[in-house]
Order: C-alpha cells, then structure tokens, then sequence
C-alpha cells in the first residue's frame, strides 16, 4: 500500500469514526454518554455503519462550532471547514472545489505550502490551529483511537492510563508509532501531520522544552495574541539548531521528535516546506516513506539547483542524526541488527543506550575492523554516512562549534563546499615551514581533537572513496599505478603512498594525501592494514588495548607512537636472534608476527617521505625545521629529514635525539631512505643477493653490499651519490651505523665513553688495537668489535670525505697537488701519501697516524686491489688483518700474481721501509732488537716524523753482523732481499744516491719511472717495479767497482749493499739467479742462512774453480772484488769493526793465523827475556 492509498484508508477510517460517535448522539463527550447510557456500538454494528455510509467516506462530520473552531455542545451536525467564515475565502482562494468536504484535505492544502500559509488572514490561522489543536484534544478522537488502537493502547500502559480529553492519547500514541502496525499506524500517520505541525501538541515537548524555548528565544509558549501561531514549527527548527546546547532532558524529547519524522519527511513541517520544491527537482521519483525522500535530499545537497533554505534544514536534519542514528531511517533500518548484535547503544552508561552517530558508527567500524559479521546492506548505509561527514562539516557539531574561529578566519567561513572545508581545517592543522620556527599552529586543540574523531568516525584512510575530495583528486593516479586493487580496499591508500614521489603522483593528489596522512600517522587505529595485523601485537607489547573503539584521554599519544614502540620491539627480536640470553618478554613468548613487521616495514617506509608523517620527529624539531630547513618551497622525498642529519650538530638536544633515533633506523632499514632507495634499487638488484620471503633480514646486508660496490663502473652516479650521503651522514656518531654501534657499544662505553662521533671512536679503539697487536697483549677490545672496527677504517679510508678530521687538515694540499683527483676509492689518499714529503706539517702528521691505523686495521686499496689475491692466498678466517699484507708480500712473485696487486704491495713495502711504525710484523719480530741497537735513532726522533728508514737502516747493519734476534734476523732478510730487487725499498739507498742514479744510470731508471713529469722532491721515488730484478742496484755497484762514484754518502749505502749481500747469496737476486745451478749441486744439503751456502760457494770456488759456472764464477770474482773494496772504503771506528772486518773478509782464516802468529810472538819474547827496564838497587828498594 502506497502513501496515496493510506492517506485514502485513513480519511475513510477517521470519517466512519466521527460518523459513529454522531449516529449515537453522543455531545462534547461521548465516553461519559456512553457510560450513561450504557451502550458501545459493536462489532456488528460497527460492520453495519460502515456499509451504510460508503457515500460519506470522503467527508470529514463534525459537529458545527463557534469562531473558536470548538464544536458547539449538544448539535450533532457536519462540520466544513470549507463553510466555516474564518477560513472560507482562504480556502476557495488556495484549495481545490473537489476536497471542500474532507476537513484533512483541506489542511494538508492549507499546511502543504508556506507561501500559502504566509498567505492566510491572521484569523483563519488562528482558527486553523485551534482546530488542530481540538481535534487533539477532542475526547471523541481518544474514543476513536481506543476503538481502532485498542490493542496498542492495551499494550501501551503509559498511553492508556492518560485521561481523556487532554490531547494527550494521541501524542502518546504517536511518541510510540514505530511499534505500531495496521489500521492504528495508519491513523496515527495521519494525525501525525497535525501533531507535528507545532510543537505544543506533541506529547511532553512543552513540559520538558519551555525553558530552553526561553532561554534561546526559540519562540512563545502561548498562543495567544502570537502572529506566528500557525507556523510554531519554527521552534523545532531553532531548538534543533541549538541541539548542542540544550538540556538534556529538552534533547531527548527533540531527538524523540526527529525519530518519529524519520519515516516520512512530511511529518518534518519546517523541511518540508522548505525542500518541496527540490525534492519535485531531483527526488521526483523516490516514493515517501521509510525515509528515502531524506536520503535522496541528502545526496543532493550540494547541487547547484538546491535552493538556500532546503540546504539549511538539511543540515539541521543531519545534526540530528548526529546526536541519535535513528533519526535516519534507513540507516537504523538496515543497521539496527547489526547495532543491537554488537551491543553498539550500550557503550555509555546512559540509561536508554547511546545512539549518537559517532558511537554507533566507530562501533560497527569496530566490528568490521575486528573480523566481525556486518551485513552488506548495514555497510552500505555506514559508507554513506561516511561521505557525507566528509563532504559537509556542518553536520558535524564537533567541528562547527570548535572549529567555528578557524573556519570563520581561513576557510572562506564555510562556504567552500564539497569536503573542502574540512580539507581546509585539516591542511590548517599541519604546521607549516614557515610556521614551525615559532612553533604556533593556527588550529586549537580543540578543533585539533574535532577533527581527530571526525577522521576516526569517516575513516577516509580505510576507503579512499568516503572523502570526495581525496578521490577527486587521486583517481587519475588510481588508475594508473593502483588499479590491480579492488575498489573500497585500504590497500589503494598504501598504493598512494607507494606511488608519492613517482612521476604519476599529481601535486593535487600529494596535498590532499598528505592531509589524510598526517592524522593517520597520529592514531594506528586508522591505518587499516597495520590496526587488522598489529593490534594483537600492540596490546601485547604496547599497552594498547587493541580495540578500535579504545577509550582515549585528550593528551594520551599512545596510539601515535605504537609504531615506534612496534618497531623498537622488531629491532630488539631482530638482535636477539641467534644470542642465548633471552628477555623477559622472550620467554613469556611474545614475539612481532610476520605478517605485523611487514606492516611495520612498510608504515616506516611510506611516513619517511615527509618530516608531518613522523610526529614524533615533527614534535621536536619544528624549530629547528624552520632555522635550517624553510627555504624549500616544496620539499622532496625525505629532504627535510636529510636537511636536519645534515644540520646535525647544530639541532637543539631534543631534536638530535629522534634525529639520531631515526638515522639509526635509516641505517639498519636502508628502506627508509626514499632518495637512497629510489635512486640505488635497480643496482640492488643487480649486485646484492636480497631475500625475498618477506622477512627482511637482508636488508642488514644492502647497505654494506651498496658500499661494496659503489666504486664499480656499472655503479648508477645517482645511487653512488645516496651512498656517500649516507656514509657522511653516519660519521657524525658512532650510534648511526648500528652494525658498529651493536658491535662496539661496549668498548665504547669502557674505553671510549666520552667520544660521540664515529671518526673519533674509530681511532679511539683503533688505538688500542694497535697498541696490543704490536705489543702481543690480551687485546682490550673483543674480536667482534675488532672485526667491524676493520670494516669501518676500511671505509673510512675510501673516501677522504668521510674523514672530516683528515679533510680539514689537508684541505689546502688537495687543492695544491691533488686538484685533478676525484674523491673516492682511496684515490686522494694514495696522491697525498705521493707527496708526502711536501705535505703541511698537520696534513702530514694526521696522514702518517691514518696510515698506522691503516697497517693494523686494514688498507682499503689493498683490499680492493688484491681482492681476488687475498682470497686465493689468504683466505683464512683466522687471519688478522695486520697479517694480510705479509702473506701478500710473501707470495707477490708468483707467477700467477696479480700485476696491479703487485705494484701496490711494493708501494706499501717502500713505506714500511721508510717507517718501521708502517710495518706491524717487523715492529712484533724486532721489538727487543731496536731498542738495543737503534735507541740513539729513536732518542732524537720526534714521534710524529718519520723515521726515513733510518731504524730499517740500522737492524739491516746488524743482519750483517749477525747480531739480529731470529724473528727479527728472518723479516729484515726478507727487506733486504725485496730492496735488492727495488732499490726504491731501501729508502735510505735511494735518497743518498738519486743524482748518481739519474745520472750514471739513466737506462734502468728510465725503466722504473712512473711519470716522465714528476713534479716530486725525490724523482726516483717514481720508480715502479720495473727494476724487479735489481737492475738499478747492478749498475751502482758497477760504478762503484769503477770507481765512478764519488758521493761518500752514496758510496757508504753501496758498501752497505755489497756487505749485506756477502751474508746471504739469497739477498743478492742477480748472483742467486747466475748461480743456482751450483748451489743445488755443492751447497744443496746446506740450510740457508747465516751466509752457510755463500761460505759453501765460496769455498768451491777456492778448491774447485773448473767445476763452478761459467756465469757464476764471473759473477763470484766480481762480488768478491766488490767485498774488498767495501772493506777498504769503510772506516774503522773501533775493534769492533775490526772484528767484524775480519770475520766479513775472505781471507779470514790467513789474516787470523796472522795475528795469533804476532801475539804468540809477543808472548814467548816476553817470557823468555824477561823485563827489558833497568834494574832498582836493592837498597833502593829497602828505602
């Protein structure tokens, strides 16, 4: 049955009524006659009446009255109003012929209208609504709606206790119509219109509302001597405007109110004649009742054609909803199951169930989020609502009484429609650059907090398409980058944030996005990914309960910090694995869920594009984000937070600690650098073998792989350049490499505890390595530390830059000798260790400290260059890293050895030669020997020179006497062999005898140089390796057997040569070559050394001559003349030199039997001559 068909049933059901009462000739008050009487017409009298008065059935009989519009006592005639002379011209002037005999087509004629109702003469308004107001009244009308209502008022004991004739039954009846069904509901609809239509006729409204009708000057309580008696539906109108002020009692009876018309939007007088026009405009079509006239009004709101005044009582109608859902009738309609199954109207303790729109609606969202059953129709109708929040913040009373300054200031007071005024406030709610300096926002915390539940009610982050502005905005990059994911799917807003910085994202789309975010990353709850797979987590591990409707105080910030609390704990589970000592939290079980760190990972990856996404970094640094970082006009990816670690030692102490928090994250979660990432993922991929199963744990490896590799030619420059920030950005503290940090925190914490940054750490603790590797202590610091401790000098020694101590102090001298020199690769470093010599005093000190630490703790350019020979030769997990080198010298002239690597390790074998401080190994094997013999050396030696071989220099003097301990004579053999195939590693050789080699040997030296333009103090320092089998060296000795060279200097470091090769025939590489075949024949049972094969070759030579080598026995006359003559050119400076020449000397043994011959003499001439002096008297004797 339509809406036509029961306003027919119910005029035809109200005439029988009235036709009945008047046939049994009953007055003013038929129940007394009644009673009197004693008769009630019965059932079949009641079925007779009706079929005898079909004819009547469009008439409305009443009995005829005074001007009062009150029938006159004892007539039982048929009242019109049509002839009434109040009303009669207003009728014939306004209402159509055809309904002059129906009383209720009549008014609804007159009421339907305002511009008709404006229209009428003051009386017969006033005797309009003394009319309605009698039939309400009218004790006759309570006996009609005891005969057609007399099961519900059976029902109904409030109702049917009232007395008779008070206008209070039907009113009653009315309050409790949604119970009601039938021929009852269909009489109360109809008496509905006249209830509704002032408010002093509806049941209790009067009794409850007088005070706030008063106190708001909503209007009159009398009617009498009022102008405005037929329009007092604009009191509900005002008192719903003020509904947020309202007492409650008044409240209840006016949400009662707005209940009721729910159904039939022809029970709101005031909407209705407001929106009659629109509603034949744009809802034509939509049948009345069950509240779909109000639903399509509500969708189109913000239409162009919608007049003023409909948009008005719209939102008064929406603010009403507000306060109580069931003033909306489809939504209640189709939630009301869902809402009584979820217990949703019994989160407050108020007595009848809170039914406030944002305590039902976060309910069933609470459901929904939860994995409980909500019917597809109920979320349909909650998407709805949704929308319209967000479209339209004036049906929001939160935020049009405490955003009211705000929008009134800086959002066109409101008259931006379609959600903009809400995008407006919650742009106003981020401070901006230029406002962060004074740390002011223009929002209140009051509408801070409006806006928070607005968003927690609508959940635009849930479903992007609940805010229109968003969409609108978004759709051309949903479609493009996000449109594998189903529509409605909270994945789409994650795809966004996925897609803020890529070439599809629009800036209209950024803005509106990042409105959104920065309230979601303030709350979890809103984030619908993380709450659905972090909740359990978060009550765990957090203190959150875990529940989307979790009861909050206003300055809790619980939920906007559970993801760094959810992260903290990751990280901790992360450290854990694989340590025996569990946590308290371990043992009771509680872990993160694979599924939660994957949203963790991904939260923390999406909020690190902006400085607003991270509150607790925008919290603290909002000053200095204003000095530091506001010149940028838009802000990239990530910049703001680069712009403050780059600022880091200049941020306020808050600041630089989340600052420092968060670079610490960023390093062991490559992932949170966008720039490094975005720039560095197809070169990830392309040189680091990273997991993919989700966990994560290889993203501890991608930074050290990047930097591993950044120095390749297929290296993206872009990426190379994210990698050097980084490693800049971590040098300012130790704590921002956390593999370092975990590593060392305790031998920083002993040792080191009062550095911050990561370069005076490193030599802090690279000090203490040295000192017990050199003097085989118990080393202070662990292993695991000394082992990462390595991989950080090594890095820092790549790039200059990374050393800011070293930087600084060789500024000048990059720029004077190493302009052409890119940083990187160990590059500049290797040029200022080529020009040592003419380095500023502090360049030069710091250098020569870095090339120590170097020498214990690893050389960059070896391990890069001697890669793949360190692993083919020493390959030993064992090994330390002071020991890597030696092992290299040691197998360096094989003949599968690198070339490139083999240049290098002669380079760094002439720096331990020039400074036995380089030289670990000689330093470890020596230790006692160099006090012993070069203490005069180290006595006027400043420790911060170098040495220039000179202790070198010395142990080698002693290996030519034998005088060396074993470990230190092996390694020193070793020198002097190596120096014998490059003069250039015997320093002090080379200095001395630089012109003589430029000059009398040009043809070698041209061989060894490295650069014909050398701009070095000391050309022959070039050299490269050319000379390897000693070519430079021959041809000294060959000019000094000739006598050519006059130089004391040089001919002294050639006669030191000649000596130091007469010891071992190994260290002669020339000699050893020609005679190799007569060492395996004469001397091959000998063990080397201590000049034992060179005494065996020797030796033949003088017995057996013919049998030795031609080539060889050349070779042997020639060192032999060489010996002799650096015999007689080397001074005497004590017997000890003597013996030592002596025992050096071929001839020894003759020279030995020699000087025993003299002294035996000596002896027996003494003995047997006695004393040659002249003899004492013996009497001089006795004196």
């Amino acid at each position: 049955m339509d809406s036509s068909e029961r306003r027919v049933m119910m005029l035809r059901l109200t005439v029988f009524i009235v036709f009945v009462i008047q046939a049994n000739g009953q007055g003013q008050n038929p129940p007394k006659s009644v009673k009197t009487q004693g008769h009630i017409p019965n059932n079949g009298e009641r079925r007779y009446n009706v079929q005898s008065t079909q004819k009547a059935f469009a008439e409305q009989p009443h009995q005829t009255g005074g001007g009062d519009g009150r029938p006159d006592v004892g007539k039982p005639t048929a009242f019109k109003l049509a002839e009434s002379k109040e009303c009669a011209d207003d009728i014939v002037k306004h209402c159509n012929p055809k309904i002059y005999k129906n009383n209720f087509a009549i008014l609804d004629c007159l009421q339907n209208d305002v511009k008709i109702m404006e229209d009428l003469s003051q009386v017969c308004q006033h005797f309009i609504w003394k009319y309605k107001r009698n039939l309400t009244h009218d004790d006759r009308f309570d006996y009609a709606a005891g005969e057609v209502c007399k099961v519900e008022l059976s029902q109904n004991k409030e109702c049917s206790q009232l007395e008779k004739g008070k206008g209070l039954i039907i009113p009653c009846l009315v309050d409790s119509i949604e119970n009601i069904t039938g021929n009852c509901r269909t009489y109360l609809e109809k008496m509905a219109r006249i209830v509704f239509s002032d408010y002093r006729l509806i049941y209790h409204f009067v009794d409850q509302c007088t005070a706030d009708i008063e106190l708001f000057r909503c209007g009159r309580v009398a009617p009498i001597d009022e102008n405005d008696i037929h329009s007092q539906g604009k009191t509900l109108e005002c008192l719903a405007d003020k509904i947020g002020d309202l007492r409650d009692s008044c409240r209840k009876q006016l949400l009662r109110v707005a209940e009721l018309q729910a159904d039939d939007y022809h029970l709101d007088r005031q909407l209705y004649y407001a929106c009659r026009d629109d509603r034949e405009h744009v809802c034509a079509d939509v049948p009345a009742g069950g509240g779909k006239i109000y639903e399509c009004l509500f969708k189109h709101k913000f239409d162009n054609k919608m007049s003023r005044k409909c948009k008005e009582m719209l939102t008064i109608r929406q603010r009403l909803i507000a306060e109580d859902v069931k003033v909306e009738k489809t939504f209640y309609s189709a939630c009301h199951r869902d809402i009584k199954e979820h217990n949703c109207y019994k989160k407050q303790t108020e007595a009848g169930g809170d039914f406030r729109r944002a305590n039902i609606l976060l309910c069933l969202e609470n459901a929904i989020k939860t994995e409980q059953q909500i019917s597809q129709e109920c979320q349909a109708e909650m998407a709805e609502l949704r929308q319209e929040l967000m479209e339209d913040y004036s049906i929001s009373p939160e935020i049009l009484t405490d955003c009211k300054t705000e929008i009134s200031e800086s959002c066109e007071n409101g008259l931006e429609k379609g959600g903009k005024t809400i995008h407006c406030l919650m742009d106003l709610a981020r401070p901006t650059r230029d406002r962060a300096h004074n740390k002011e926002s223009k929002i209140s915390p009051k509408c801070q907090r409006a806006l928070e539940a607005l968003i927690q009610e609508a959940d635009p982050a849930g479903d992007y398409r609940m805010d229109r502005v968003l969409q609108r905005a978004c759709e051309p990059v949903v479609q493009q980058g996000c449109k594998h994911i189903q529509p409605g799917d909270a994945r789409i807003v994650s795809c966004l944030m996925d897609h803020l910085d890529s070439e599809i994202m629009t800036d209209e789309c950024e803005e509106r996005l990042m409105e959104i975010q920065y309230f979601v990353a303030r709350d979890f709850r809103l984030d619908h990914q993380l709450f659905s797979k972090c909740r359990r987590n978060a009550r765990e591990l957090c203190g959150i309960k875990g529940d989307w409707l979790e009861t909050r105080h206003k300055d809790d910030e619980r939920p906007a910090y559970v993801i760094a609390c959810l992260f903290r704990h990751f990280k901790q589970e992360k450290k854990m694995k694989g340590n025996t000592r569990d946590s308290s939290n371990a043992q009771k079980g509680i872990q993160v869920s694979k599924q939660c760190k994957s949203e963790i990972k991904r939260v923390m990856r999406q909020r690190a594009h902006r400085v607003q996404l991270k509150p607790e970094i925008e919290q603290a640094c909002l000053k200095d984000l204003g000095m530091y970082c506001s010149d940028a006009d838009d802000p990239g990816a990530n910049q703001e937070i680069q712009c403050l670690q780059e600022h880091y030692d200049s941020l306020e102490a808050e600041c630089q600690d989340v600052i420092g928090n968060f670079t610490e994250d960023e390093d062991e979660m490559p992932e949170l650098d966008i720039i490094l990432m975005k720039a560095c993922t197809p070169m990830i991929n392309k040189f680091c073998d990273t997991d993919e199963d989700g966990e994560g744990d290889d993203s501890d490896e991608i930074m050290d792989c990047l930097i591993r590799n950044k120095n390749k030619r297929e290296m993206n420059e872009k990426c190379k350049a994210g990698i050097e920030h980084h490693q800049l950005i971590s040098m300012k503290d130790f704590r921002f490499d956390h593999k370092f940090k975990e590593a060392c925190k305790r031998s920083v914490s002993k040792f080191c505890k009062h550095m911050k940054s990561k370069s005076d750490v490193i030599s802090c603790l690279s000090e203490y390595v040295r000192n017990d590797t050199l003097l085989e202590n118990t080393h202070h610091i662990d292993k695991v530390c000394r082992k990462q401790l390595r991989v950080e000098v090594l890095e820092r020694s790549e790039d200059v830059n990374l050393d800011q101590k070293l930087f600084k102090a060789c500024h000048k001298d990059m720029k004077e000798k190493c302009s052409g020199v890119e940083a990187g690769n160990a590059k500049m470093e290797e040029c200022l260790k080529s020009h040592q010599r003419s380095l500023s005093a502090k360049c030069h000190k710091l250098l020569f400290k870095r090339e120590q630490e170097e020498a214990v703790l690893g050389d960059y350019k070896v391990h890069s260059v001697c890669k793949r020979m360190i692993k083919t030769y020493c390959n030993d997990d064992d090994l330390e890293e002071d020991e890597i080198l030696p092992c290299l010298k040691k197998n360096k002239d094989k003949l599968n050895f690198d070339e490139k690597c083999r240049q290098l390790i002669i380079k760094r074998e002439i720096a331990e030669n020039k400074d036995y401080r380089l030289n670990p190994e000689l330093q470890k094997k020596c230790v006692m020997d160099i006090p012993k013999f070069c203490s005069h050396i180290l006595k006027t030696q400043n420790n911060d020179q170098e040495l220039e071989g000179k202790i070198v220099t010395c142990l080698r003097k002693q290996f030519a006497v034998k005088r060396l301990s074993r470990g230190c004579n092996t390694i020193i053999r070793d020198v002097i062999k190596d120096s014998a195939h490059n003069y250039m590693e015997d320093p002090v050789l080379a200095t001395a005898c630089e012109k003589e080699i430029v000059e009398f040997c040009g043809d070698e030296h041209k061989m060894a140089m490295k650069e014909k333009n050398s701009v070095s103090r000391n050309k022959v320092e070039m050299v490269q390796i050319q000379d390897s089998n000693g070519r430079v060296v021959e041809c000294l000795k060959k000019n000094f057997l000739n006598r050519i060279i006059t130089n004391v200097a040089c001919k002294q470091e050639i006669e030191r040569v000649i000596q130091e090769a007469q010891i071992d025939i190994n260290v002669d590489p020339i000699l050893h070559m020609s005679c190799q075949r007569d060492l395996q024949k004469f001397c091959g049972d000998l063990e080397p050394g201590e000049g034992r094969r060179m005494a065996c070759l020797l030796s033949e030579l003088e017995d057996h001559p013919k049998q030795i080598s031609k080539e060889c026995y050349k070779l042997l006359e020639r060192r032999k003349q060489l010996w002799e003559l650096a015999a007689q050119g080397k001074p005497i400076e004590g017997f000890q030199d003597v013996y030592q020449q002596i025992v050096a000397s071929p001839s020894k043994n003759y020279l030995l039997f020699v000087i025993c011959s003299i002294i035996g003499v000596f002896f027996l001439v003494g003995i047997t001559c006695g004393r040659v002096s002249k003899r004492v008297a013996k009497q001089n004797k006795m004196k």
